[in-house]
């Protein structure tokens, strides 16, 4: 039992099925409740829970060390990672399905080296093109659709499910590249608290018009919906995250990335279980395809 406790493998593996939970959840959630309602009541509940996670655990609120600059950046990172990207995320999963929303997901590791290419100056090598290559492959194997197959309002759609899905995997791979210097040198909760931090005023600022202020409202408000939406969220925006910082704390980070992208896996076949959605051969080939290419980005 000691060694399950800190095995890295574990709870990387963990991590990857309980988001992919958290997907399908988030999906049946669209149909009741918008987007941008979704994010802040997923980011206040992961907030809340994180706060209570470093009371516990004896974490400082305010470490030292941190300078302004830190928690800007933090924050910033929230603004742009979680508060932009999750929001589009879920406008994208509402229009793709989460099977091919798995599919366009695939994108994000490939995305988090080109951004720390430019930002950071991370050494690039030809590996790299071969495993955008395949992503790109796997993306447009598994959404392409016959014309013949959707009408003009299916069809837009869906090309603007996927155009969602890759400004969101571009958003959030920036969002934790700009925020990698602070990252290292601080404790995992605290700094994650700090980008939910930024994410959720963002958020309650864009909710600020009457007709949204009416979701928000309408969303907080105990009913039907919460029986997907608030399990997903305290999966999705809690236990995976503490699973996916487990999991990088005690193994090798490119063995923990690897086991986190199969979470791609897990949802199209959990999307085919729960949400009744086809698997057929493309999107098999897709998700392989897309999974390759993750896998060569982080080895």
């Amino acid at each position: 039992m000691s060694d399950l406790l800190h095995n890295g493998e574990f709870y990387a593996a963990a991590c990857a099925f309980l988001w992919a939970v958290a997907v399908v959840l988030f999906r049946r959630s669209g149909d009741d409740v918008p987007p941008l309602a979704l994010n802040l009541f997923k980011n206040t509940l992961g907030l809340a829970l994180l706060i209570g996670t470093i009371a516990v655990t004896g974490n400082a609120f305010l470490p030292e060390g941190r300078s302004f600059g830190d928690w800007a950046i933090l924050m910033a990172s929230g603004i742009i990672g979680i508060a932009a990207a999750d929001t589009l995320f879920f406008a994208s999963l509402n229009r793709l399905g989460a099977g091919r929303s798995a599919i366009v997901d695939c994108l994000y590791s490939p995305m988090v080296i080109v951004c720390a290419f430019l930002l950071l100056g991370e050494p690039v090598g030809p590996i790299l093109l071969v495993a955008a290559g395949l992503v790109v492959a796997g993306i447009l194997v598994g959404t392409w659709e016959p014309r013949e197959a959707l009408g003009p309002a299916e069809r837009r759609a869906h090309l603007e499910g996927i155009a969602l899905g890759v400004v969101s995997m571009s958003l959030m791979a920036f969002g934790i590249v700009i925020a990698k210097p602070v990252l290292e040198v601080s404790e995992p909760f605290w700094a994650t608290a700090v980008r939910l931090a930024g994410a959720v005023p963002v958020l309650l600022v864009l909710s600020a018009g009457r007709e949204r202020r009416a979701e928000v409202v309408a969303c907080f408000r105990p009913g039907r919906h919460w029986r997907a939406m608030l399990p997903g969220s305290f999966i999705g925006a809690y236990l995976a995250l503490l699973l996916w910082i487990l999991g990088f704390k005690y193994a090798e980070a490119g063995t923990a990335g690897v086991l986190n992208q199969t979470a791609n896996i897990f949802v199209l076949i959990l999307a085919w279980m729960f949400l009744h959605e086809p698997l057929g051969w493309r999107r098999v080939v897709a998700i392989t395809l897309g999974f390759a290419g993750a896998v060569l980005v982080v080895l």
